[in-house]
């Protein structure tokens, strides 16, 4: 079985400087022998999640936080509403605002052997610290859920 494993946040997903502030940040990697660039892993772990998880924590971010989803369909420019903020050889950067005052990002990369998934927040409200700390408890769990989900679906594709 796939396991995911918390990890520092490495340097090259900070050098990216994606938000003004990063008030909380995680990264988790799974290894893999699977030739996925960053953007296919980031598919993987948001499309490839399970309907009964996309619906609600959708929901749940706009109903709690005014999250600013995109189109959840498949539309050029987001991956499941969320917007496509950076995509090189190296990394593939979603992000997620809200009118609450939590600005979310998703950065995937592809160290040899492995992939990653680190997510950044910036907390610009007392409202936003708040539900972000209810809201961390579930991030932490689906996070390396979604990521060994992702990994365990075709665990050998080639580009």
């Amino acid at each position: 079985m796939t396991s995911a494993t918390e990890v520092r946040v490495p340097a090259p997903v900070e050098e990216l400087r994606l938000l003004d502030r990063i008030d909380y940040q995680d990264a988790y990697t799974v290894r893999t022998e699977a030739a996925r660039t960053p953007e296919q892993w980031m598919r993987a772990f948001l499309e490839g999640a399970p309907r009964w998880f996309q619906l609600p924590w959708a929901g749940l971010g706009k109903a709690l936080l005014g999250a600013k989803f995109g189109p959840v369909n498949p539309t050029p420019g987001y991956v499941l509403g969320w917007k496509i903020l950076h995509r090189s050889a190296e990394s593939f950067v979603v992000g997620l605002d809200s009118s609450a005052g939590l600005r979310a990002r998703l950065i995937a990369m592809t160290p040899p052997g492995q992939a990653l998934i680190a997510t950044q927040i910036e907390l610009d409200t007392a409202y936003a610290r708040t539900s972000w700390s209810v809201i961390r408890r579930g991030h932490r769990f689906f996070a390396p859920y979604l990521l060994r989900r992702a990994a365990q679906a075709h665990p050998h594709t080639r580009t």
